[in-house]
């Protein structure tokens, strides 16, 4: 096991070594301290950094801490990767149980139903995909990121194209081009999407003549501390407490699961960055930010 162990701490995959020290935080002992050093003097990933560091607490003799009762307060980085890696850990699990199930339930209700096409059955288990499908996207915001370098200038006009196709909705698109940028690019699209989504939907929502609707501005850049992308519409506004609109569950949209603003907060938080919501006069301004790369 311990062989196995080193070798998954010291795969190039950052997910395998993720895998391996979140085991040890739960499962380490005194002979694994070695191990754990050596892992966490290499280690480049904050997420697996984290995970070695609690499983370098665990392992090590603890009568220190039994003779202190005070209680150890975590650092709010500290929290957000605790709940990232149980977030990813449920969602795994469930989607494992539920999609063998829901696929069965299907495949019955398609050859015993015969009006299978209109019925309210098939409605339900597509509101069960949806469910799955969000989950998916849940658990692959709380990740641990795999960081390279990318064109986000091309990356936000590809996005765009693929969310508007058809809508009679316009994209101003007003950030710099030739945008490098440091980041994992699928977290990045996870958040930009989820952003975009609401604005394209509380555009639509407008009474207009003529699908005259008024254009979204989608503008991005860097600072010297971190990279930012915002997304400014003038459609219907936020509807809804803007503490609990992060929340899973938490909609003001008739039949949408309300996933959506935690899947983009939960990628940002897996990028050690954070998203904004800010309410206008008219519509709402959406803002991503992820730390810039060290120099």
């Amino acid at each position: 096991m311990s062989n196995e162990l080193a070798r998954r701490l010291g795969s190039a995959d950052p997910r395998e070594r993720l895998d391996a020290a979140r085991h040890l935080a739960e499962h380490a002992n005194a002979k694994q301290i070695g191990l754990i050093e050596g892992a966490l003097a290499v280690e480049t990933v904050a997420w697996v950094t984290s995970a070695l560091k609690r499983a370098l607490q665990r392992a090590r003799p603890t009568d220190s801490a039994a003779a202190s009762p005070e209680r150890v307060e975590l650092s709010a980085d500290q929290t957000a990767q605790i709940y990232s890696d149980a977030l990813e850990t449920t969602a795994k699990q469930i989607i494992h149980e539920i999609e063998p199930i829901l696929g069965a339930l299907r495949l019955s209700a398609e050859t015993e139903m015969t009006n299978f096409e209109g019925s309210d059955t098939k409605r339900g288990l597509e509101r069960m995909e949806a469910l799955v499908a969000g989950l998916a996207r849940l658990r692959q915001a709380a990740s641990a990121p795999q960081l390279e370098d990318f064109a986000l200038d091309q990356c936000i006009f590809a996005w765009i194209a693929e969310e508007v196709g058809q809508k009679p909705v316009g994209v101003l698109r007003a950030g710099p081009q030739e945008t490098v940028v440091e980041g994992d690019k699928g977290l990045v699209c996870l958040a930009f999407v989820n952003g975009l989504r609401n604005a394209i939907d509380a555009t639509l929502a407008l009474s207009v003549e003529d699908d005259r609707y008024p254009e979204i501005t989608v503008n991005w850049g860097a600072t010297d501390i971190d990279v930012w992308v915002a997304i400014v519409d003038a459609g219907i506004g936020f509807r809804g407490s803007l503490s609990r609109a992060f929340e899973i569950g938490s909609t003001t949209k008739a039949g949408h699961l309300g996933m959506g603003l935690a899947t983009a907060q939960q990628a940002m938080t897996s990028l050690g960055g954070s998203v904004r919501l800010i309410p206008g006069e008219r519509g709402v301004r959406f803002e991503m930010r992820w730390p810039k790369a060290a120099a």
